[in-house]
């Protein structure tokens, strides 16, 4: 169960005494959207939680999050006030496929989160954002606006440290709004793409643009599986790519 408020200042307060469900989310939303399109303004969300009480189940956690991804225009900065071990790494997942800025604050510190939420915003993020998940061999990444060489250094980088310790690897690989791709990385991409093709076992790739599914159909002479998925199937895509989908 959520107990939820708005304060003056346009941050959403948000504590759990319960284990969440989905339905929690929708209620947020019922009086929150209608704020929003009368021309209110978030700056942010702050999430108390000192004892998290957990998702009743994997549907109220999906909304938790699908909640920011829907408002992510909405919602610049997230700040996580807990002690709890799981919530507390929240953030560390949760930075690679939202826009919204998440930042985490011990129990006890809640005027530091709402102080944090209620600053200056600092600059966009990256337009391109990864992560890696050793007990599934994946590499995740977001890609939200022009992808830069220097972005695109950085990975290969990431990429590579990986690679020395762990082979093969899959990619999911999620275009939440693909602006454009600078020269410089677009070779680089390339590049990265035929030398390290045979390292890769699967990958997945998420998003509505016509052209992330023609990627699909191409012939692929490789031992490489590629599948695509649209933006709302992101639980199928990361199964598929697990090897945990049942068909």
């Amino acid at each position: 169960m959520l107990h939820f408020r708005l304060t003056d200042s346009g941050i959403l307060v948000v504590q759990p005494s319960g284990p969440i469900t989905s339905d929690d989310f929708s209620a947020i939303q019922v009086q929150v959207d209608p704020w929003l399109e009368a021309g209110g303004k978030l700056k942010g969300m702050l999430i108390d939680a000192p004892e998290f009480p957990g998702w009743k189940d994997f549907a109220g956690f999906r909304s938790h999050l699908r909640f920011v991804m829907d408002h992510h225009r909405e919602i610049p900065r997230v700040a996580v006030v807990s002690n709890d071990e799981f919530l507390s790494a929240l953030p560390k997942l949760a930075r690679h496929f939202v826009k919204a800025d998440f930042r985490r604050y011990d129990a006890g510190e809640t005027a530091e989160a709402i102080s944090w939420l209620e600053s200056p915003h600092e600059p966009q993020r990256p337009s391109l954002r990864h992560s890696w998940f050793p007990a599934e061999q994946l590499v995740w990444v977001t890609i939200d606006g022009k992808v830069t060489t220097e972005e695109c250094n950085d990975l290969l980088r990431h990429i590579e440290a990986i690679l020395a310790k762990h082979s093969p690897i899959s990619f999911l690989v999620n275009f939440e709004d693909l602006e454009g791709v600078e020269l410089g990385a677009l070779i680089k991409d390339t590049k990265v793409g035929f030398t390290h093709l045979k390292s890769v076992k699967r990958l997945a790739l998420v998003g509505e643009s016509h052209w992330i599914k023609r990627i699909t159909s191409f012939p692929n002479p490789f031992s490489l599986e590629i599948k695509s998925f649209d933006e709302d199937q992101e639980h199928q895509a990361w199964e598929w790519i697990t090897g945990k989908a049942t068909h």
